[in-house]
This record gives C-alpha cells, sequence and structure tokens, in this order.
C-alpha cells in the first residue's frame, strides 16, 4: 500500500510567553517537539518502509516493507521545530506554504491533488496525533471497499495518561444540534455493521466528527476532487484548523467513526492529557509523560524543578522505604538537573530563542 501523509505544523516563538506554563503554544517548544517526533516515529514504525535485524537471516530483515511511506510537512519558513526533531531525510520532506498559519491545514488538499493517482491512501493530520495501530490504514481502506465510496471512517481520539492513572481517555465530547448539521444530510445511514478479520464491527455517525485528520482512498480523492466544494478552504466550521480537518471532507463524505461491539477498532492517541486531566476521578489523576515534565521543569530554576516533578510525574512515598528512595532519586535527579541545565537546557533555550526561529527549511 502507498500512503502519503500530510502534516500541518507551525511554531513561532512569542516573547514574554511562558515556556512551561499552561498546555497551550506558551508551552511549545518542548511539548510540540516530544509530540512531532512521536507522530513521525509512529507513522514509520508501523508502515514505514525501513526494516532490519541484527540476524540477517531472520525473516524480519529480509525482503521489501508491506507499505510505502511519504510524510510531507507542510508549513512555513522560519516558524516550525523541525530542526529539533531528530529526525533525518528522508523521514520527511517539507512543502512551504505562504498562507496564514490557521490556513497551513487547508494545503493539505492542494498537496493532495498534485500528487492524485500517486498512492492508494492520502492522509491529513495535525501536528500532535499519534498512530497507535499497524493496520490503520488498512482499516479504513477496508471500510471505503466496504460501504462504498462515499463513507469515511475516522478514528477515535484518545489521551493516554502517562503518569498517575494509566487510563485511555476519548476526548471527543458531543456537539449540540446546530455543530453537527453540516454533518447529517438525507441518506446517509446512521450505523453501518461489517465483518473485519471474521470479527463483527459496528460504525456510527458520531456525536462529533472531528479526529483532527481524515484518511481517502485514491477513489475516494478522485470523487472528493471533483466535487466543487475542493479546497475551497471555508473555514466556517470552529475555527480554520478543525474545518480543514472536519468540515471540508464532511462536506463530501459520511463521516463515521467506531461503535460497538468494537468502540476502539480505530483510535489515533492526541499527545498529552489537555482534555484527558480534565475528567480524571477524584483522587486519580492523568498526568502527562515523566521525562517531558522533567525536561520543563529542568528549564526553571533548579528549586523550582524538584517541585515541579512531584507534581507532574506524581512521584509519592507510601511507606518509610519508598520515601527514602524517594528522596534519593530527587536527589539524583535535582543534581542531573543542576549539571545539565548549563550544558544542554541553556543551549537549547539560546538555540530556540536568539534568533527569529529556526532555520527556514
Amino acid at each position: 500500500m502507498r500512503i502519503l501523509v500530510v502534516v500541518a505544523h507551525y511554531f513561532r516563538h512569542r516573547e514574554g510567553a511562558d515556556l512551561v506554563g499552561g498546555l497551550g503554544s506558551g508551552r511549545a517548544p518542548f511539548a510540540k517537539i516530544a509530540a512531532l517526533n512521536a507522530q513521525l516515529v509512529a507513522l514509520h514504525r508501523h508502515v514505514g518502509p525501513r526494516r532490519a535485524s541484527l540476524d540477517p537471516d531472520d525473516p524480519q530483515g529480509q525482503g521489501g516493507a508491506a507499505h510505502a511511506l511519504d510524510v510531507v510537512i507542510v508549513t512555513q519558513p522560519g516558524a516550525n521545530l523541525l530542526d529539533y526533531v531528530g529526525l533525518a531525510p528522508p523521514s520527511f520532506t517539507v512543502e512551504p506554504a505562504d498562507v496564514e498559519p490557521m490556513m497551513l491545514a487547508f494545503e493539505a488538499q492542494r498537496i493532495m491533488r498534485e500528487r492524485a493517482g500517486a498512492y492508494d491512501v492520502y492522509a491529513y493530520m495535525e501536528d500532535d496525533l499519534i498512530v497507535d495501530d499497524p493496520a490503520f490504514f488498512d482499516k479504513i481502506a477496508w471500510f471505503a471497499e466496504t460501504f462504498g465510496p462515499t463513507s469515511v471512517l475516522l478514528p477515535v481520539r484518545y489521551e493516554m495518561g502517562w503518569t498517575g492513572t494509566p487510563a485511555k481517555v476519548a476526548i471527543d465530547g458531543k456537539l449540540s444540534r446546530e455543530g453537527l448539521a453540516p454533518f447529517r444530510r438525507p441518506g446517509l445511514a446512521p450505523a453501518l455493521t461489517g465483518t473485519w478479520n471474521g470479527q463483527a464491527k459496528g460504525f456510527r455517525l458520531p456525536g462529533n466528527p472531528h479526529a483532527g485528520c481524515f484518511a481517502v482512498t485514491a477513489a475516494q480523492l478522485a470523487h472528493w476532487m471533483a466535487q466543487p466544494s475542493f479546497y475551497d478552504r471555508d473555514a466556517s466550521w470552529g475555527d480554520p484548523l478543525v474545518s480543514a480537518a472536519t468540515l471540508a471532507p464532511g462536506k463530501v463524505f459520511g463521516l463515521y467513526k467506531p461503535a460497538a461491539p468494537d468502540p476502539w477498532f480505530l483510535g489515533i492517541e492526541h499527545f498529552g492529557t489537555r482534555y484527558a486531566s480534565i475528567v480524571a476521578p477524584e483522587g486519580e489523576r492523568y498526568g502527562e509523560p515523566p521525562l517531558l515534565a522533567l525536561v520543563e521543569a529542568a528549564s526553571r530554576d533548579g528549586t523550582a524543578a524538584l517541585a515541579d516533578i512531584a507534581e507532574r510525574t506524581g512521584m509519592r512515598g507510601d511507606t518509610i522505604n519508598a520515601l527514602i528512595a524517594e528522596a534519593g532519586e530527587l536527589r539524583w535527579r535535582l543534581a542531573r538537573l543542576e549539571r545539565s541545565r548549563s550544558a544542554l537546557f541553556k543551549a537549547l533555550l539560546r538555540a530556540l530563542f536568539a534568533r527569529t526561529g529556526p532555520a527556514a527549511r
């Protein structure tokens, strides 16, 4: 299977912004770097072409890959974090676009149109979504073949608690009737059933069609490009970012998500716990990856770092031995942070913010 994934990515440092406070753009670059790296690595892990083995005689290191993957990151020169993602070409290519930042996502349609006929599946993703399923694109292609070219399968978007309680939380809450109106047309079946690998699966028109992404087959893209709404850049549903991901395909296709008996049939992880943390039960916490918390804490002074580490990672001791071990680990972490703060993190921050932005790609 030949797969094209277009990712919209943008970052520009705001002078005076709190680099680690909150969960929005002020918190970038660390969270955005981590999210984009995780996204790209996951794509190559599951459908990338490069496979190897320590033992050249192992079947894992022989033969061609089942998929061909191209990842295109559409961005603005000087307004991205691609220098810091840590992946070398040809892991991805860069497509510069001279448009307003919030309109970058619409450029995915232009790129798909320019490459029509070269791939079997065409996907768009926001830059903080992580594919968790080796059969992700196979399931989408199966859905289109089973239910026809005007039906598109979207994944359930979820967040994962990495510290505290490791819960998997679906994050797309139900919309109002008015919000759903563009996606409720006559002739759309409210529910579908099919058989995947011998098992019954159910799908429905969801209470919230947004997933931050979409994927269509070559036949579906050809059908979409023939419609007057293709690449019309209509940003009237919410904002341009969600309109590009959801309203644009929703004008042409019925957008479905998994339902019972397997509501997690297709999912995609949204990096962090921005939304999941809100619904954690009393006494529990859905926290973020501990290494991210350590990096963000280390960008502050050493005194505040310990409080941040304890708060963000939830390190607590229930016995005296656990408390002693925790204290020793905290002392070790603080010493390491103090050594690395000037050698690593200040250098990183200077590199990030002493210029107007990362070098144009």
